[in-house]
């Protein structure tokens, strides 16, 4: 996965925001990491979807304004 952006929510918590593939299929991931002993590690918490999707991802985000 190659990271995109972060945003620091606590001093040991960021989400990041990450494109892949996986089996085929280009992935976006927004997953919450937490930082244990000097190194950030992936929760569960977090979202991976189709990057076919982004723009339906983007029109649902804009009912938060």
């Amino acid at each position: 996965m190659e990271k995109l952006a972060e945003i620091q929510t606590t001093d040991n918590v960021k989400i990041v925001l990450s494109k892949g593939e996986y089996r085929g299929s280009e992935r976006i991931d927004i997953r919450q990491y937490y930082l244990k002993d000097d190194e950030y590690i992936a929760t569960k918490k977090g979202i991976n979807f189709n990057a076919e999707w982004v723009d339906q991802f983007l029109d649902m985000l804009e009912v938060l304004r």
